[in-house]
């Protein structure tokens, strides 16, 4: 049977069948013959693999658990909680490790692992092929405004986006005096292909208070409010294969509105941004989304408001958007603190997410290491 299948390699339907499978049922392929081999470590099936994944993501969050600090939610069982073996590797410290998610895109995590009180190193983690990388940080130190992890789709890298003001050392030898902070604000971009740091000055950047980042398709995006000479709150948009930055601005909002908040989110294949207000006694809100095409060099970009939800029965505040529903917080923390509500059909779930720190994810086939080529070597599952 396996002869049969391996002759049909060339078949564009049997590689559209294998594109749709899990990665632990690929995995499972990789002894059968070479020519299956050679198929599922392929970078143009890898990405193939990815973007069929993509179509069903989970839900991946931090869960209050010692022996399992990270949680998922699939889909098709939106009230079950699925916990998340982290591999042994994580655990190569005589203290248990705190792991803080920073980021998914391309199917892999980007985190922070802390050992006590310190941060011991980043890492990067495929949940789906359970391999693990330590990253080593960079030798610049930075008063951190934001950070971000996105994938370059065009050139299949991995980057790590920290932005802020340098430090300068007191000596060569000697600590950074967190005195000495530059004016200027820089980027280091971590590029998991050479595994190497690089200083990113834009014209493009600025400083102020960052929301978290939201990564879609090659881009990340972060609001950012309280900076100078700006009235309003922008957006900052950084190009993961360009490592360019540009601003956005938000849409025209009803400044006669008092204490309406703003949120950005990926919204479907767009960007989008929820504007609700903070006193409502009942749940309402808009969604607006970001229409952007580029035309030679220049963005175009313009926002149109996609739909009003609300008012509801249940009040919530949203958080984030997951294949098409939004995640809405519940006020004052109440045990039921998380719901998920479809716009269409106006329904509304119960989901035991335990953190608003919530992260889409996808499996893939993809290596730790930034490349399209899979890790040969056997990873428990």
């Amino acid at each position: 049977m396996a002869a049969s299948i391996c002759s049909s390699f060339n078949n564009d339907m049997v590689i559209d069948i294998l594109a749709r499978l899990p990665v632990k049922t690929l995995l499972r392929f990789k002894s059968v013959s070479k020519p299956m081999l050679s198929v599922i470590t392929n970078p143009r099936f890898i990405t193939n693999h990815l973007h069929q994944s993509t179509k069903n993501s989970s839900l991946v969050f931090h869960f209050s658990h010692d022996e399992f600090p990270i949680s998922m939610l699939y889909y098709a069982e939106p009230t079950t909680l699925r916990v998340v073996h982290i591999p042994p590797s994580m655990k190569d410290h005589s203290l248990k490790p705190r792991i803080r998610i920073k980021g998914s895109c391309g199917g892999l995590l980007f985190m922070e692992i802390y050992f006590g009180c310190c941060m011991f190193h980043y890492g990067l983690w495929n949940p789906a092929t359970r391999q693990f990388k330590k990253v080593t940080g960079p030798q610049q130190c930075i008063n951190l405004l934001a950070e971000g992890f996105g994938y370059g789709s065009k050139i299949n890298d991995y980057k790590l986006v920290r932005i802020g003001y340098f430090l300068h050392p007191r000596t060569l030898i000697t600590r950074y005096d967190r005195r000495r902070v530059d004016s200027v604000v820089r980027a280091l971009v971590f590029s998991w292909k050479t595994e190497s740091w690089r200083t990113v000055e834009d014209g493009a950047l600025l400083g102020g208070r960052f929301s978290d980042a939201v990564a879609l398709k090659s881009d990340l995006y972060w609001k950012v409010s309280g900076v100078e000479n700006l009235a309003n709150e922008g957006v900052l948009a950084f190009d993961s294969d360009t490592d360019m930055f540009r601003r956005i601005e938000l849409p025209s909002l009803n400044q006669s509105i008092p204490n309406y908040s703003t949120t950005l989110t990926a919204f479907k294949d767009s960007l989008g941004l929820f504007v609700f207000l903070e006193s409502s006694s009942n749940s309402c809100f808009d969604l607006w989304v970001l229409n952007e095409s580029r035309i030679g060099g220049n963005y175009i970009k313009s926002w149109s408001k996609l739909l009003t939800v609300g008012p509801m029965s249940r009040i919530g505040w949203p958080i984030s958007a997951w294949r098409g529903k939004i995640i809405l917080k519940s006020p004052n923390d109440q045990k039921d603190g998380f719901f998920l509500y479809d716009p269409i059909s106006q329904e509304a779930i119960d989901v035991p997410i335990s953190s608003s720190g919530v992260y889409d994810n996808a499996e893939t086939l993809a290596s730790v290491d930034g490349t399209s080529n899979l890790l040969l070597e056997d990873a428990p599952l």
